[in-house]
């Protein structure tokens, strides 16, 4: 007797891999802006503006700590991807694509002109970049990852 194992969770893996990889990119976005540097801005007032839409703080003080909870959740995410993390790395992935889905859904109603007194470049990024990427990994996530709780590996026998 030949025992076939059959990866039914290759794709909750690899979902698990492009939104961890995703909030990981944030996360280092955060902590280059933590140095003080503004690229792709000229200045701190136009990164804030463009990023967030309105003028914030890009201070180590507040950026960092984001960083840090990017890089906690992108770790959970990965977890719970392998099966790994239980409860904990669950409820964060849960949290991951619920966050990014009402992103999503928010960065539509700036996009149809709800509350547009951003600027443009906040405009054509939302539009273009934010508002895809929240929705496109918040479903990801949502389907791939939140919704299944099936066992890594499930050994079928096959008889030659």
């Amino acid at each position: 007797m030949v025992v076939l194992v059959v990866d039914i969770n290759a794709r909750r893996r690899r979902a698990g891999r492009a939104v961890a990889a995703l909030l990981a990119v944030d996360g280092l976005a955060h902590v280059y802006w933590a140095t003080g540097l503004t690229w792709p801005a000229p200045d701190q007032r136009a990164l804030s503006l463009a990023v967030i839409g309105a003028v914030v703080s890009f201070a180590p003080r507040v950026v960092v700590p984001l960083a840090l909870v990017l890089f906690g959740a992108a770790t959970a995410v990965l977890a719970g991807a392998y099966g790994r993390g239980g409860r904990v790395a669950r409820l964060v992935t849960f949290g991951v694509a619920a966050g990014l889905l009402v992103r999503g859904l928010i960065g539509l109603a700036w996009a149809l002109g709800a509350g547009d007194g951003a600027g443009p470049v906040f405009h054509w990024l939302n539009l273009l970049l934010y508002t895809p990427l929240c929705l496109g990994f918040g479903w990801l996530a949502a389907t791939r990852l939140v919704t299944s709780r099936a066992p890594l590996l499930e050994e079928f026998p096959r008889d030659r």
